[in-house]
């Protein structure tokens, strides 16, 4: 399979990423620890999260399921090595990271109570073929639970011409390499074309009224702005918008599909 539009390895400024994927999981742990459980996630549960990246989120997914297990899979060697580390307490049945690529899982059929895929399918080439891998693991009312990026839902006022320099060359970007910056509105379809059953939909909104303003910046525009090399001065960007954002004379808002299906 293609490592598609993300590939930690080639990334110039991979510790920046690194640290951005931690302030991001942080940022949004108690929010998104109320969509997990919303979604079905339960103590006991065998889970699978597909791209766990360097485990900031496999954390949070021990500790919701801690009588059961988790299995971590990442195909980034690098970031892979980190998730023993970054898991505070292991679930009872253990911890098992995995490096492998989501349309070949090495695990079997009808083994997984909860999956979990977060800003993941937006980056791989053919993310139908991913999701049908993941309805083959999961266990009959198991619960798949999908979030990620719509660039649709990305509002800036007033308009900035960085930020909209940003958003162009990250979709075609990401384009080129196979991945989709609209990926969100396409998920419930993708979902019950796999065979998932009670497929939901919503989107969570987030605005800069309501998150920190170095958050929201890391989730709408942090990893986007790692494809432009020097095009933008991203550390200026980020100065002018936060003065605006405090003084209320900016607002920045995105969302993210949160799409939630059952094995029937």
């Amino acid at each position: 399979m293609s490592t598609g539009s993300y590939h930690f390895e080639t990334l110039n400024d991979a510790a920046f990423q690194a640290e951005r994927l931690r302030q991001q999981a942080q940022a949004v742990r108690g929010m998104e620890a109320g969509i997990l459980r919303s979604a079905g996630i339960q103590s006991g549960h065998d889970v699978l999260e597909l791209g766990c990246g360097p485990g900031f989120v496999s954390d949070l997914l021990a500790e919701l399921a801690p009588e059961g297990s988790l299995y971590a899979v990442e195909p980034s060697p690098t970031l892979l090595a980190r998730v023993e580390g970054n898991v505070r307490k292991k679930p009872a049945r253990g911890l098992f990271p995995i490096q492998a690529y989501g349309d070949h899982l090495p695990v079997p059929d009808s083994s997984i109570d909860f999956s979990y895929a977060r800003f993941v399918l937006q980056h791989i080439p053919q993310p139908e073929t991913v999701v049908s891998e993941i309805h083959r693991v999961m266990r009959t009312g198991g619960h798949f639970c999908a979030v990620d990026s719509d660039d649709g839902l990305v509002v800036l006022y007033p308009e900035d011409s960085r930020v909209s320099q940003i958003l162009h060359t990250a979709q075609t970007t990401q384009t080129e390499k196979g991945g989709d910056r609209f990926i969100g509105r396409k998920l419930q379809h993708m979902m019950t074309r796999a065979g998932f059953i009670n497929v939901k939909s919503r989107i969570l909104a987030l605005t800069s009224s309501e998150l920190p303003f170095d958050a929201l910046f890391n989730i709408l525009l942090g990893y986007k702005a790692s494809m432009l090399g020097d095009a933008v001065d991203i550390k200026q960007l980020f100065d002018d918008l936060s003065q605006k954002v405090v003084g209320g004379r900016q607002l920045i808002a995105g969302g993210v599909f949160i799409v939630t299906g059952e094995k029937a």
